[in-house]
């Protein structure tokens, strides 16, 4: 997708959150008037553990309200949409399958997680970490920041929502829910030893393509995908797998689907009244339930028969860890039951 001298535009302009930081304010001060008169309307943030159909409900959401979200188009300036959408003009790609190797094709309109690079630029020396990513309540400036950034985004697509798919927000889900009191907080999950397995694939398919091209490993690094892969960091909660922890076996990622759903179900009474946990194997088995009712959760449109079931696979796994992951997935479901019915 990317030859030599993108690649280079790419290190250079994604490897430096000084520049990053620098092309924002040029941005946010050439368009500060339009922002002003920009309301933010019941954004939705989707944000959860990886590989339980984020993808495909960011499509789904996309396709059928008047969202506008971050995408690759906006590379490798994603913090001055509307600048580099002069500058680069109107560049085409093909779609193409994802490196993710599950069928689903992206190009550059797309919508994607890009959003974390705004995130690494302004706060970046206080949650990542050597091996981990720390939950941090973000600074005040920041958010305000962000509450730009996202008009940024509508500005350049003449979206009236936000749509957000960044699994990193799960460690600052209070400033969300502090800064956009009318947002949508969705938490899509598998049942564990499912998910647990996906991770692991992609985990090692991750590893396998980065060794082979190098630029790949940093290029997910600048924009803030540390789920699975060469750059692999689990997320800093109660009970989740310690930095430099082998990663090869389904026991370490049943541990963090564990730790980080037990924190999300933790959260603060502010931002429990944001969230709404979303059984994706449940929406798949019955979309023609499940789908209208998430619809009109999110107040927007949505066409179910996108959806598809993930394989089932089989594995060995720590019984007491099955066992205290299966307590949790009962308790997710019984919040998704609750809001749901």
């Amino acid at each position: 997708m990317y030859g030599r001298a993108d690649k280079l535009l790419h290190r250079i302009a994604l490897g430096s959150p000084a520049l990053l930081e620098a092309t924002f304010d040029i941005e946010r001060a050439l368009h500060g008037k339009q922002l002003k008169a920009l309301e933010i309307h019941r954004p939705v943030f989707i944000a959860g553990l990886a590989r339980a159909g984020t993808s495909i409900l960011t499509r789904l959401l996309h396709a059928g309200g008047d969202f506008a979200a971050p995408a690759y188009r906006q590379l490798p300036f994603p913090l001055a949409p509307n600048s580099w959408a002069r500058l680069g003009g109107k560049r085409h790609v093909e779609a193409r399958e994802r490196g993710h190797g599950d069928g689903l094709t992206h190009d550059l309109d797309s919508p994607e997680a890009i959003e974390e690079v705004f995130w690494r630029a302004f706060e970046g020396n206080r949650y990542l970490k050597r091996g981990e990513l720390l939950p941090i309540a973000p600074e005040k400036e920041t958010l305000a920041a962000f509450r730009d950034y996202i008009r940024l985004v509508l500005l350049s697509q003449g979206g009236t929502r936000y749509l957000s798919k960044n699994n990193n927000n799960i460690l600052r889900l209070e400033g969300l829910a502090s800064s956009f009191p009318d947002a949508v907080l969705l938490h899509p999950f598998r049942e564990p030893l499912q998910q647990a397995l996906s991770l692991l694939t992609q985990h090692r398919r991750a590893v396998a393509l980065a060794a082979e091209d190098p630029f790949r490993r940093r290029f997910m690094s600048w924009l803030g995908h540390h789920e699975f892969g060469a750059d692999q960091r689990p997320f800093r909660f109660d009970g989740a797998p310690e930095p430099g922890e082998d990663a090869g076996h389904v026991d370490y990622w049943l541990r963090l689907w564990d730790a980080v759903h037990r924190a999300l179900l933790a959260a603060p009474a502010a931002v429990q009244e944001r969230q709404f946990f979303l059984d994706y194997d449940a929406l798949c088995a019955a979309p023609r339930v499940y789908g209208p009712r998430l619809a009109v959760m999110v107040e927007a449109p949505i066409d179910p028969s996108a959806l598809r079931a993930p394989d089932l696979r089989e594995a060995v796994a720590d019984a007491g860890l099955l066992a205290r992951a299966g307590e949790t997935h009962a308790r997710l479901h019984a919040r998704f039951r609750g809001i749901f019915g």
